[in-house]
């Protein structure tokens, strides 16, 4: 898919913030404008902010965006069904100040993106490759990009625990391989992680409806593949990864993730830009 889209039409969802809590109504709108533009609908004048790289302010167990009094959260599922979908222009309307988590996954995104459409609008779409190997590592993550014709994916985990223990994903990203492979994985938490999220103000939407709990028993609903956390590392990594491309291009280049996560995404992609690593092509 080459060249620029929005959506047919609108796409209507109410949710749970997973870290809020509360319930928020989310729309995405086809736009005249590049980029995805979230906009506060339950603040004075609907504030907006652009999905970019400059516009993160944290990452901490959430990709969160602000721009002024605009502030959003969790948007990365939501973008990264928008990017490998191709949809260039969006406006995103919500009443609150989370993107709803629906069932963890990213699958509803995806499905309602397929399902009302594109249309095209005027305009080449960029496409930018990695000239040169770029490498972070910082907490235990080690993140390493290297030239590729294509948008290949390596991601590896390991919770050192019986039931999150070692386990990959690789593959060549695209439309198809993200609505098959990486969307339908859901959220999860182990469960000794549980008091210390609370204790930080989290999760205080999670339930057993939307994230897998792994506790010593096990999972808490049957995995959808056998390396669903691996995968749902990979989608966050394809999500975070769009705010490099808020100018509706593609990525051409091998992403190479190991036990990372937000702020390693965030930190590798600066890094990017510092480096000058990605040329248009």
């Amino acid at each position: 898919m080459s060249g620029f889209y929005t959506l047919s039409r609108e796409i209507e969802v109410t949710g749970v913030g997973l870290h809020c809590g509360r319930e928020i109504s989310l729309k995405i709108r086809p736009d005249e404008r590049v980029g995805w533009h979230f906009a506060r609908r339950d603040l004075a004048r609907s504030p907006e902010v652009k999905a970019s790289l400059e516009n993160v302010v944290a990452t901490q167990h959430a990709t969160v965006l602000q721009n002024n009094q605009a502030r959003v959260s969790t948007t990365e599922h939501l973008l990264a069904a928008l990017w490998t979908a191709g949809i260039t222009h969006a406006r995103i309307e919500l009443d609150g100040e989370e993107v709803p988590i629906l069932d963890g996954s990213a699958n509803f995104w995806a499905e309602s993106i397929a399902h009302c459409g594109r249309e095209s609008i005027a305009g080449e779409q960029p496409v930018y490759a990695l000239n040169q190997n770029v490498w972070h590592e910082a907490g235990g993550a080690n993140i390493l990009g290297v030239p590729h014709e294509k948008f290949r994916l390596s991601v590896a985990v390991d919770f050192n625990h019986p039931y999150a223990s070692a386990q990959s994903v690789d593959l060549v990203v695209d439309e198809n391989s993200f609505t098959r492979d990486l969307a339908p994985a859901r959220t999860f938490t182990l469960e000794n992680w549980l008091e210390p999220l609370r204790s930080a103000g989290l999760i205080r939407g999670g339930s057993l409806e939307n994230a897998i709990l792994i506790g010593e028993n096990g999972p808490s609903s049957p995995l959808r593949f056998s390396n669903e956390l691996a995968r749902h590392k990979a989608l966050d990594a394809v999500g975070d990864l769009a705010l490099l491309f808020g100018d509706g291009g593609r990525f051409c280049g091998h992403l190479i993730a190991i036990r990372a996560g937000h702020g390693p995404h965030r930190s590798w992609m600066e890094s990017c830009r510092q480096q000058n690593a990605l040329i248009r092509i």
